[in-house]
């Protein structure tokens, strides 16, 4: 099906009971929902899709959150976004959209950290910092002469923080902070990331790691989406920047 556009913030009271050119599909692996808001203008867009024909069941069923407020050296873009993929009969309603949504609460205050984003013409690689104890590959011995923009990028996929900071070789096209979080609802898990993409001194440090997380608040109510198919009382919060 197209996306369906719509000139407001939707939340789970005001998710409309039909969409545009929206069609059931049968015989599918898996199902899944992106919805994604943007402001200035506020705007909302819903798309319902089918995957592949069914061969298998999928099995997955997964939500993800990612918030991301971007610099192009034009304009500041605000943008929260999320994907929900599932493998069970009309499991990508509309009813269960509302029922995502009243589970999730994604809010945050990124736009407090707008200066950290700005583009700078007298960038240098010496402005990054350098560090991993990631179990992932991360280089570190770069030439800093070659760098565009500085990154870090964190996660947690157990307990402990795993961190990669180094820098961007690429031209740049836009600073950005972004976090994100995976759920995967059937095992009650979740895995979260944040990132940024600078160009100030020491903007990719650390401590700008814990500010994405303190400026961020994204989590889900597993039992009430799971137990509660026809109780719907909470509501998503998203903060608008003002």
């Amino acid at each position: 099906m197209q996306t369906n556009v719509f000139d407001s913030i939707i939340t789970a009271d005001t998710v409309p009971n039909d969409l545009k050119n929206c069609s059931l599909v049968t015989d599918q692996m898996e199902c899944s929902i992106r919805v994604t808001w943007t402001q200035n203008p506020n705007q909302t867009s819903i798309i319902l899709l089918a995957g592949s024909e069914r061969q298998a069941v999928s099995g997955r069923h997964n939500l993800e959150n990612t918030i991301t407020l971007t610099n192009n050296g034009t304009k500041t873009q605000w943008e929260n976004s999320i994907f929900y993929i599932c493998s069970s009969e009309q499991c990508n309603s509309l009813t269960m959209l509302k029922r995502l949504l009243r589970s999730l609460t994604s809010e945050d205050k990124f736009h407090t950290l707008s200066d950290l984003l700005d583009l700078n013409t007298q960038f240098q690689g010496s402005f990054c910092n350098f560090f991993a104890n990631s179990s992932i590959s991360c280089e570190t011995e770069m030439d800093p002469n070659t760098c565009k923009q500085c990154a870090t990028q964190e996660y947690i996929q157990s307990k402990s923080i795993e961190v990669c900071s180094n820098c961007v070789m690429d031209n740049v096209i836009e600073n950005f902070i972004t976090r994100q979080v995976k759920f995967f609802i059937d095992k009650q898990e979740r895995h979260d990331l944040w990132m940024i993409e600078c160009q100030k001194k020491d903007c990719n440090a650390i401590e700008t790691g814990d500010l994405i997380r303190e400026k961020s608040n994204i989590d889900f109510n597993f039992n009430y989406f799971l137990n509660s198919s026809k109780k719907l009382d909470n509501i998503l919060l998203i903060t608008l920047l003002p």
